[in-house]
């Protein structure tokens, strides 16, 4: 038997393949899965045919933004099942997410092999294939945007990125969760404030068909206002892994809700403090790891959140183990949480044998708190370059003369004295 010590090139390509098969087989078993939005998808649909299919755009149907209204316009006018039509668009999204997977690792990796791996990593991710391909949501087209904002940021192209992130933010509400990290950049100075203008201009550009087609400019505003998005969501929490699965509001749910609010801006706006005022140096690495970290704790403190609102953190969580290895606990965590909470999802309801929903919670407080550490850590080992000028002490007769010659005003200040 011959003695091989190098694998022959196409073994690579075999395995790779078979990957990207075992992907979409996963994705195939699910497919004609038709579960309670699936339905509600399905009456949407029926409603844009009884308006006449494209003129359909200028209504109010159902309580989405109008990107998800033109893609479910386009769709009846397809042949086959609604199902299976819904649930291959919102698939491509998985395609589209795993392509900014690649791009971003590529970032960290010159060879092709790493970021092929983490893409169809992505595309195996369980929460992943559940998402789209099962349950028949859309997380993936405005988490998909969310990671190319990303992308961006990390490549120095503000404008693209701030646009992708708008186009995230015209398709679902939730990508308000990578919206921190773009006052963090705006208020440390790596990102012009003028770049926020893209926001509005891409979410007027997206509603232009609606207008065209008789859509109220003031109804259109107003398609996130709390009134027409959280009357719907009774609960403080709807089966997320958050900090309400700790505790009963009773009564003062509204009480509780307002005041969520209050400290979940307070949190976020404190850790975005800590970090400008240690004038941390915002690298790529910093950048992943900011995204994973805002992208944990607003669904996890915000009142009224889905289970599937973690989605996002569910994807930048695995870039994070990529860029931090000695994080990976993070996405270990934060994945168990996930496929915890899909348990009424997965099995059909709730059982006996279901874990209660505070065991995921604090799995997921676990990895908020593990990444959290992480960060607030590393802030405060950085030292800033004004702290290093002022401690800075002259120790040779070049330097003590330069310093004595200087204006009073430009020396530098002695370090205060220790008591004995």
């Amino acid at each position: 038997m011959p003695d091989v010590r190098k694998p022959p090139p196409y073994s690579e390509w075999l395995l790779l393949a078979a990957l990207a098969g075992l992907a979409v087989l996963a994705r195939r078993a699910g497919w004609f899965i038709k579960t309670n939005d699936m339905t509600i998808f399905s009456w949407w649909a029926q409603d844009m045919r009884a308006a006449g299919g494209w003129r359909g755009i200028g209504r109010e149907i159902g309580n989405y933004n109008v990107p998800f209204l033109y893609l479910l316009a386009a769709v009846i006018y397809l042949p086959g099942s609604l199902i299976v039509k819904l649930k291959a668009i919102f698939v491509m999204f998985d395609v589209l997410l795993a392509f900014f997977t690649y791009k971003i690792v590529a970032l960290r990796f010159r060879d092709r092999r790493a970021p092929a791996a983490a893409a169809l990593g992505m595309l195996l991710l369980p929460t992943v294939v559940i998402n789209a391909s099962w349950w028949g949501q859309m997380d993936a087209m405005w988490a998909s945007f969310a990671l190319g904002g990303l992308y961006f940021l990390m490549r120095d192209r503000p404008w693209v990125a701030m646009s992708l992130c708008a186009v995230s933010l015209a398709i679902k509400p939730q990508a308000i969760f990578i919206f921190p990290l773009l006052l963090l950049l705006a208020l440390g100075g790596r990102l012009r404030w003028r770049t926020f203008l893209a926001v509005p201009a891409v979410l007027a550009v997206l509603d232009i068909p609606a207008l065209l087609a008789g859509r109220s400019p003031m109804d259109l505003l107003t398609v996130y206002a709390p009134d027409r998005q959280t009357h719907q969501i009774s609960a403080l929490t709807l089966r997320a892994p958050s900090l309400y699965a700790f505790f009963d509001a009773g009564r003062r749910v509204e009480t509780v809700r307002v005041l969520g609010y209050v400290f979940t801006a307070a949190v976020i706006l404190a850790i975005i403090y800590v970090l400008i005022v240690r004038n941390v140096e915002i690298t790529r690495e910093r950048l992943v790891t900011y995204a994973a970290l805002f992208a944990i704790a607003m669904p996890f403190l915000l009142p009224g959140m889905h289970e599937r609102y973690f989605f996002l953190a569910d994807v930048t969580t695995v870039l994070l183990a990529i860029y931090k290895p000695r994080l990976w606990p993070v996405p270990v965590l934060v994945q168990a949480a996930s496929l915890i909470s899909l348990g009424p999802y997965l099995f059909g309801g709730r059982t006996p044998q279901m874990l209660p929903l505070v065991v995921p919670a604090t799995l997921m407080l676990a990895a908020l708190v593990t990444l959290l550490h992480h960060v607030l850590k590393d802030a405060f080992a950085v030292e800033s370059a004004a702290d290093r000028e002022s401690s800075e002490v002259p120790d040779t007769p070049a330097e003590l003369g330069a310093g004595v010659s200087r204006p009073a005003a430009e020396r530098p200040t002695p370090p205060p004295a220790r008591r004995a």
